[in-house]
């Protein structure tokens, strides 16, 4: 279906949705932002095997909360980026693969580490904090690739939240 419409005197042009992830990888909604905080990719986004799609888990919300989710959302309104490859090519993308886009951190960590770069820490502090974590990491069984990503994770949350007084000192 392609649904043409004006908005404000300008033609728009939806395609339906196919599930192939690229508006929830690419650019989380608000609704992911507000609920995970410094994640690049929403962990609602869910990899449905027997449909070959993804789907979003908080438009899967039965009730009210759902049905708010939903029309915030726009579930159903089809899809704004029609030009995009991966409508061509649906498939469950390797989430380390990506950009930041998997964040394996929990929203409370997350939240933890951007509080804590406001504050006046050493680079020296937060290298050993890191080091001493990945050593905790390797002990559990994460492979070098996780380990990576997931530092790589804290330094972008780090260094996106740290206050310009700690950037300017610290460098």
């Amino acid at each position: 279906m392609i649904d043409v419409r004006e908005d404000d005197g300008v033609p728009y042009v939806a395609r339906d949705c196919v599930g192939c992830g690229y508006c929830c990888i690419k650019t989380p909604c608000d609704a992911s932002r507000r609920l995970y905080p410094g994640a690049r990719r929403c962990p609602q986004l869910t990899w449905i095997e027997n449909e070959h799609r993804y789907k979003c888990g908080l438009m899967m919300i039965a009730g009210p909360v759902g049905q708010g989710y939903r029309a915030e959302l726009y579930a159903g309104a089809g899809c704004c980026s029609g030009l995009n490859s991966w409508r061509n090519d649906v498939k469950e993308r390797d989430h380390l693969d990506m950009d930041f886009s998997w964040n394996p951190l929990d929203p409370v960590f997350q939240s933890f580490i951007k509080s804590l770069s406001q504050n006046f820490i050493s680079s020296d502090s937060i290298s050993l904090t890191i080091l001493g974590m990945t050593t905790d990491l390797q002990n559990k069984g994460y492979s070098e690739r996780e380990i990576d990503y997931i530092k790589a994770n804290i330094t972008h949350i780090f260094t996106q939240n740290s206050s310009k007084f700690s950037k300017e000192f610290i460098g």
